[in-house]
Order: C-alpha cells, then structure tokens, then sequence
C-alpha cells in the first residue's frame, strides 16, 4: 500500500504518490470542470485501491481491496471492502485493525494523535471547491495546513510503458500484460498539495530505525548519501527532542528524530511551502490513485474481471 504523511489519518496520497517535482498544472490531462472542484457541498469524496497478497489453502494469491472515503465537516467516513479475495473480508483481515500514533512535533511542540481519523483531534474546513484546510490539535497544542486538490482527466488514459517519462501511472500499470482497458469519459483523479502553516517534523510509530543518536544517524546518512544543508534542532514540548535534517543529492529533504531512545524516519514541514511536486503529465509521469466514482467503478469492474 503506497501511503503518504496524512493517509493515516485522511488517505490523502501525496509524498510516496507523486513522482518528480517543480513544473505547472497546465496540460491536456488537467480536468476543467464546468461545476468546480470534487468539493460539492461540503463534502468530498474519492476512491482508492490497494492491492495485496491473499493467502488460501496455502497458495499465495493477487488479491484488491477497496477504499471509499467522504470527507465532510462532521469528520471522515470509510469504508472498506474486498473486492477479490478469498473471502469477502480478506482484505479487511490482512490490514488488521490496529492503529499506530502520529507525532507532530517542532519548537515548543509536541503532539500524538490516533492515525485513524476523529474529530476529537482532527478539524476539516472547505474554502471552496478545489481547497480545505485541516487542523491537528492535542490539548493546547495544534497544527495547520492548508490542502489544494489538483484533478486530472483520465479519460482514455491506460496503462503506461514500463519506460514512459510522461503521462499518468495509476492502478491499470498492476493488470496483467495481456489486457490494456483504458478509462472511460468522466474519469478523474485527484492530487493533494500540502501547504503548511507552520514549520514541524511529522513521524509515525511504526516508522523507527533503532536505537541510535541524532549523530549516528548523521554518520550513517553521511556514509551512503549526500548531505548538504544540514540543520540540527532540539522541538518538542520543551525542545527536549533531538531533530535533524539536511538536502539529499535529488534536493528532497530527509529527516529524522529521536523519540524514547529510538531515530524515526520523519517527514520536514516548511511554514507557507507547499509541496514540491510535479502534477504535469506532459512534462513528467505522475502517479495518481485517489478516484472519483466514474474511475473507481470502471476500475473495480476491470479488477474483477481480470483477477
């Protein structure tokens, strides 16, 4: 499952989604809708799938799940499904219910929420069709970002060339070599941006590397990557956690904490910096798995025929 910082909480594929950066919006594939953004009413809706190893009778199997959210100002509502498996919740079992926590922490601050959204720590306010605005609190302490939603027509578009340099990736590249569907008219799907309102670290639970300090970790990235622009910090509630980040040789930042002995693998935060991706097929390939309802029937349709 590709999941990016907010996908725990919101399953809003951005980071790990995305492929290349700089570059404008502009270009055949970007949708113009007549009636405005995916944001109707209040509410915003979209679809993604996620394929995975089913087990039965002891023989590994190709099997999808199905992830159906709407998002509104009440909260977030999921649902999940299997769409082929060897049972109909086998999806459902192999994710498990188990939730980790996500850490949000910079100078003076320090924040640990559940990954699975409630409105007791997460806040969503739509600005207007394409943009909403989410607020993270724990007790006194809270983060905002503001989120821009990029659409692109999928109309017509199909698998891509295991070579291509253009053109949108999406879940048609995981079928079969001998089937090629192409999306049909109304096909959408969506990007996410992320536009901070405050400089903060973002790190998950699940994500440690071990026991080490900010300097060996340093070391260790030193030794297999190239680093430049390296920034060493104290952030938390007192600033008592050791931070560290620097630019790597693609010019991404790469970050980490320390956390109850323990680096964590963290994303860097920039107050007023949106994401640096590129969401242009023209200029370089994009992958885009966040569907409106044409795209996701066509695509559930297509995995159960095919699997």
């Amino acid at each position: 499952m590709q999941i990016n910082k907010l996908y725990t909480g919101l399953a809003l594929a951005s980071a790990l989604v995305l492929t290349g950066c700089g570059g404008d919006s502009d270009g055949q594939y970007v949708a113009s809708n007549g009636n405005g953004g995916p944001i109707v009413n209040s509410e915003l809706s979209y679809t993604e799938f996620d394929p995975f190893t089913d087990i039965s009778n002891n023989q590994y199997k190709d099997g999808w799940g199905k992830l159906a959210y709407r998002l509104s100002n009440s909260g977030l509502m999921q649902t999940i499904s299997t769409i082929v498996g060897s049972s109909p919740t086998a999806y459902q079992d192999s994710v498990g219910d188990v939730s980790e926590l996500e850490f949000y922490a910079g100078q003076n601050l320090f924040i640990a929420v559940p990954e699975d959204f409630d409105s007791q720590f997460y806040n969503i306010n739509f600005v207007d069709s394409d943009t909403f605005k989410l607020n993270i609190r724990s007790g006194n302490a809270s983060v905002n970002s503001t989120y821009d939603i990029i659409t692109l027509d999928l109309e017509g578009v199909g698998k891509q060339p295991s070579n291509a340099k253009t053109g949108i990736d999406t879940d048609l590249s995981s079928f079969p070599s001998s089937v090629n569907p192409v999306f049909p008219n109304g096909s959408q799907c969506y990007i996410f941006l992320e536009t901070p309102n405050q400089n903060f670290y973002t790190f998950s639970e699940d994500e440690d590397e071990g026991s080490m300090t900010i300097d060996e970790w340093i070391a260790n990235e030193k030794t297999y990557n190239t680093v430049t622009n390296l920034v060493k910090e104290n952030i938390g509630i007192d600033n008592e956690l050791p931070a560290a980040r620097y630019t790597d040789e693609d010019g991404e930042i790469v970050a980490a904490v320390r956390y109850n002995g323990l680096i964590y693998g963290a994303f860097y935060n920039q107050s007023g910096v949106q994401e640096n991706f590129n969401t242009n097929p023209d200029i370089e390939e994009v992958y885009c798995s966040l569907y409106n309802d044409v795209a996701a029937n066509f695509l559930e349709t297509q995995i159960k025929a095919n699997y």
